[in-house]
């Protein structure tokens, strides 16, 4: 009767803490470049129905918002990632996406998509290491997180909660 007690309660655990516990991206991150390896580079905060990134160098916050497998997807295929491999994934992106040389050109105006469909300027995600070892960019990292920007591409990301 207990093993049946103890099982009920590890299939039921998840759905309480994904219910009433922090979400999966609130907390300080840092990367491999920074003085001290505990330096904080961004505080993911809840806000409401969606995150809020506090850039702790310059103060600057953006609201984020959690990408969609249609925004994965987008991502991937610009990273030319293997197929697939985003099936795990979990990313934020915050900001404005960064234009190609075909918006460039075009006379028609880019049309927005809903939030999660796209990704914008820059992603936090968190890659399972099945996936990883997957992706040549990201096989040799030890942390599941990884950061993207136009400027500074991927950079491998350590969550410091």
């Amino acid at each position: 009767m207990r093993c049946l007690a103890l099982l009920l309660l590890a299939c039921i655990a998840p759905s309480f803490a994904e219910a009433g516990g922090q979400p999966a991206f609130v907390g300080t991150y840092s990367h491999g470049a920074t003085a001290l390896p505990d330096d904080v580079m961004w505080i993911v905060q809840q806000a409401g129905d969606h995150w809020r990134v506090v850039q702790v160098a310059d103060g600057a916050a953006s609201d984020a918002h959690r990408l969609q497998r249609r925004g994965r997807d987008a991502f991937w295929a610009r990273m030319d990632w293997p197929e697939g491999t985003n099936a795990e994934a979990d990313c934020l992106s915050w900001g404005e996406k960064p234009g190609s040389l075909e918006d460039l050109l075009s006379d028609v105006p880019r049309v927005p998509s809903a939030p999660g469909e796209d990704y914008g300027h820059a992603l936090l995600c968190h890659v399972p290491q099945p996936s990883r070892a997957r992706i040549a960019w990201l096989a040799d990292n030890t942390s599941d997180w990884f950061y993207y920007d136009p400027v500074f591409g991927v950079i491998e990301v350590r969550a410091l909660r």
